[in-house]
């Protein structure tokens, strides 16, 4: 297999070390750097991220980005930042069919992740994420390490376990990519957080009472970002969690220990933008109502708006969160993609979500005919997580007593009804999600009577 991977730093070499273990892989680095290039080529050296490492004589480098057309798979091992750039300059040498596999960790922006970004640029290829516990100067030196890949097709999920097999390299494998790619920045921000806690208490007890509850707060935040809850249980969750935040290898824990000394400084570093890229990153994209669940990344957050470097956790509030009850209502007819949606962004605003579901007898008040009965609907939203109870919807006039009895905190709909329900905002927050554009049952009703 002819592999590629894009960038000859720290971690491109090891991967590309690792990956000429396997003998029926022919591996090149491609660098800007001639001098990184040319010592490669002829010495087995990158001195620049590895001085005292002599690599495999099987892996060579170039400089000739048109040879790229050539190669079955690309890894792309250069930082986020980049990524746009060098996609723009460089895709018409990337030839249609070519696998690309995502190691970059970061989002390019609020509105798209690494892999939709380069699908879009390159719609012809296949594009996935792999992520995982793996510190680039272990892996140089053998040491077996795991990642997790995000991946949509079967045939793509083969052509990796054929590159890796007899290399120090495993994995285990999600189809959720947008889980993949989310987990790889949530993590930093948490590490500096466990980092911290670690300088100034010096406690186990602590360093683990905050992992715990860092833990808890990625699951509300991934879900809330569009993954699915149970990728924080792969090696990209867990295990990336736990080595960027226990191990002092890692430059964002490295930053939480400074700030917990007392030896933060606002400065255009790198280790302090990394950090501060992450979470501004973050809370640009999740929305307030999701982040004031979330204690620790609140006082994150403060440290570094206040620019003061100084994480004050309180740990009753921190352990004691009492519960947060959604309301949302609707008929739910056809369950389909735009439903899940709404359903999962206000559910991401609490920590149950209550359904007023339209009764037979009130759909008919209000002239909809339904395909499936209540009792159906009724199964189907039950059957989903983001879902705790469903109360039947008789009647418009129930709603204040439904906020009531249920002990509502935030009552949510469709910003379709912009403004129709603000009369609640004096028993409970009111707020009006966008719609999933594109999609809607009338539009699907449509389409199957006229199928």
């Amino acid at each position: 297999m002819k592999i590629a991977i894009i960038g000859a730093g720290q971690f491109g070499t090891a991967l590309g070390n690792s990956l000429t273990i396997n003998k029926n892989n022919a591996v090149c680095l491609f660098s800007t750097d001639y001098f990184k290039v040319d010592e490669i080529n002829n010495k087995n050296k990158n001195t620049k991220v590895f001085p005292n490492t002599f690599l495999s004589d099987k892996l060579y480098a170039s400089s000739d980005l048109s040879k790229l057309k050539d190669f079955d798979i690309i890894f792309i091992a250069i930082p986020s930042s980049s990524i746009g750039e060098f996609f723009e300059n460089n895709k018409m040498f990337i030839s249609d069919g070519t696998l690309i596999v995502n190691l970059a960790k970061g989002l390019i922006s609020k509105e798209i992740n690494i892999v939709d970004y380069v699908k879009q640029v390159l719609p012809n290829c296949d594009v996935i994420t792999l992520k995982g516990p793996t510190f680039a100067s272990e892996l140089i030196h053998g040491s077996n390490s795991i990642f997790t890949l995000g991946y949509s097709k079967r045939e793509n999920h083969k052509s990796i376990i054929e590159i890796i097999k007899g290399t120090n390299v495993f994995i285990d494998t999600t189809t959720d990519i947008t889980g993949v790619e989310v987990l790889s920045v949530l993590k930093n921000i948490y590490a500096i957080l466990v980092g911290y806690t670690d300088a100034k208490y010096n406690s186990a007890n602590t360093r683990f009472l905050v992992l715990t509850k860092s833990f808890n707060e990625i699951i509300v935040l991934l879900k809330s970002l569009g993954g699915d809850e149970s990728t924080i249980n792969l090696s990209c969750g867990f295990g990336d969690l736990g080595l960027t935040s226990l191990n002092d290898l890692s430059r964002n824990r490295t930053l939480g220990l400074l700030m917990g000394k007392g030896f933060y400084s606002d400065s255009d570093n790198s280790v302090v933008l990394e950090g501060k890229k992450s979470l501004d990153m973050i809370l640009d994209i999740v929305p307030d109502k999701v982040i004031n669940r979330l204690p620790l990344l609140k006082v994150v957050k403060k440290a570094f708006l206040d620019k003061t470097g100084i994480i004050d956790i309180d740990f009753e509030d921190l352990v004691i969160q009492r519960e947060k009850v959604i309301l949302t209502y609707g008929t739910f007819d056809l369950l389909h993609y735009g439903h899940l949606e709404i359903l999962r962004r206000a559910k991401s605003y609490g920590t149950k979500l209550i359904v007023g579901l339209s009764t037979d007898e009130f759909n008919l008040e209000k002239g909809k005919t339904c395909i499936h009965s209540y009792e159906k609907r009724k199964e189907l939203l039950e059957s989903l997580s983001y879902v705790h109870k469903v109360i039947p919807e008789k009647n418009w006039n129930q709603k204040i007593d439904n906020v009531k009895k249920y002990n509502i905190d935030v009552f949510v709909m469709g910003d379709d009804w912009k403004g129709e329900f603000d009369f609640l905002k004096d028993y409970c927050d009111v707020d009006y999600l966008p719609r999933t554009k594109g999609i809607s049952t009338t539009q699907l009703k449509r389409i199957l009577k006229k199928d």
